[in-house]
């Protein structure tokens, strides 16, 4: 289960209306402190675990925290619940501490550093809370603990932002992504005719290369993808379909799409080898899935999942939307870079519904992702698809939040 995530699934939109009231800051300025600092904390935790004082200081915090308050909005009430966040700052932190809250009010654009102070010592305590229900549930000891936190190192470290991880020196990364911001940062979603030309363009030529291999293949092509069969006819992304389409898809999406994808941040280029770039948000999948493939000191195991966050369907359908393009274009350009690397896309839902539906909805959704990537040009014999339905879930169902996130596609590297 990716902790991130499960920890970001506690953000419910009661909570962050509650604390941007608190603050005086923007809903959207508060969800990107908590997003930065959720995986700030942990960085810290995990990095200070190579020290054995500092992490016997972090444990004696642990054991001291009530395990009553689970949640955020909990101990948001709970002003006692500050000093031990305070405490553990401290010591993760030390003399940084100003640089650091400095470097989170930058990032996530709070009007003032208390506002970036309050959220860090506010997610602080938390993450001591939920560590303290891990070390119970699980009967772990200290050097479980470490063993566990160091389980989620990639995750952790890759969702740090870059100041603050280079403030706080959490150790080597690995090899970075180069990521050269934009000479002038963009907004993903762009109002206007501009963003429709763009759109369109990109439909344009999505869909000649759609025609060009219908040429070559008269009626229905059938490739196998590990134990499945695709059917590029009729589970693909046609492209004519989303190039007709596009306009009136864009107008009923824009919405959904500013507030979660504005999330993602500006949009970056990112150089691959052999002089390729690609535009993606600079929070978005790509940089992390790049390092992945680059670092040969990731080793390629069934957990290590990337989960898309620019690929939307059609309610209830596997039918791709129009706005999925550019990250399909993206991984296309990635598995074209690197064409010794071979994935795994799994289709996930939450669990409303049929289970048996769910997971047939699950297993389309998986193969429009790959027929997509098919479609661009990908061979078919270096993926496979398969839909898990309402298994592994990675939130709680029992909130919209936690159900939204379980609705997801992501890739795994099975060979690189």
């Amino acid at each position: 289960m990716n902790l991130i995530e499960s920890l970001k699934a506690h953000l419910t939109p009661n909570l962050i209306t509650g604390v941007s009231e608190y603050l005086g800051e923007s809903e959207l300025a508060v969800k990107k402190g908590f997003d930065a600092a959720i995986p700030t904390i942990l960085g810290g935790i995990l990095h200070a675990s190579s020290n054995k004082s500092t992490m016997d200081q972090i444990w004696d915090l642990i054991n001291q925290m009530d395990d009553e308050s689970s949640s955020l909005e909990n101990l948001f009430e709970l002003k006692g619940s500050e000093s031990f966040g305070n405490s553990l700052l401290e010591i993760l932190t030390g003399q940084k501490n100003q640089a650091v809250t400095a470097a989170l009010a930058s990032f996530a654009d709070f009007k003032s550093e208390a506002s970036s102070a309050k959220i860090l010592t506010l997610v602080a305590s938390f993450i001591l809370n939920y560590l303290k229900k891990k070390v119970l549930s699980e009967d772990y000891g200290i050097s479980g603990l470490t063993t566990w936190l160091g389980g989620h190192k990639n995750e952790i470290q890759t969702s740090v932002p870059s100041s603050i991880f280079s403030i706080l020196n959490l150790g080597n990364p690995g090899e970075m992504v180069e990521v050269i911001k934009s000479s002038q940062p963009q907004e993903f979603i762009q109002t206007g005719n501009n963003w429709i030309m763009w759109l369109i363009g990109l439909l344009a030529l999505l869909s000649f290369l759609w025609l060009v291999m219908k040429g070559c293949n008269k009626n229905e092509r059938t490739d196998k993808v590990g134990s499945t069969v695709m059917t590029v006819d009729s589970t693909s992304m046609k492209t004519a379909e989303l190039n007709k389409n596009a306009s009136s898809q864009i107008s009923g999406i824009d919405s959904i799409i500013q507030a979660k994808w504005a999330l993602l941040g500006n949009m970056t280029k990112l150089s691959l080898p052999g002089g390729v770039e690609i535009n993606f948000p600079e929070n978005g999948v790509e940089g992390r899935l790049v390092n992945f493939i680059k670092d040969k000191n990731k080793k390629i195991d069934k957990t290590t999942w990337f989960d898309f966050d620019r690929i939307l369907f059609e309610s209830g359908s596997s039918n791709l939307n129009p706005a999925s393009i550019n990250q399909i274009n993206n991984i296309t350009s990635i598995l074209k870079t690197f064409p010794d690397v071979q994935v795994k896309v799994g289709g996930y839902t939450d669990n409303v519904g049929d289970p048996i539906a769910n997971k047939k909805l699950s297993q389309n959704r998986a193969e429009s992702v790959t027929s997509a990537l098919v479609a661009n040009g990908i061979e078919a014999k270096r993926m496979e698809a398969e839909g898990y339905g309402q298994e592994h879930p990675v939130a709680d169902n029992n909130t919209e939040t936690g159900r939204d996130l379980n609705r997801r596609v992501s890739l795994r590297v099975t060979k690189k």
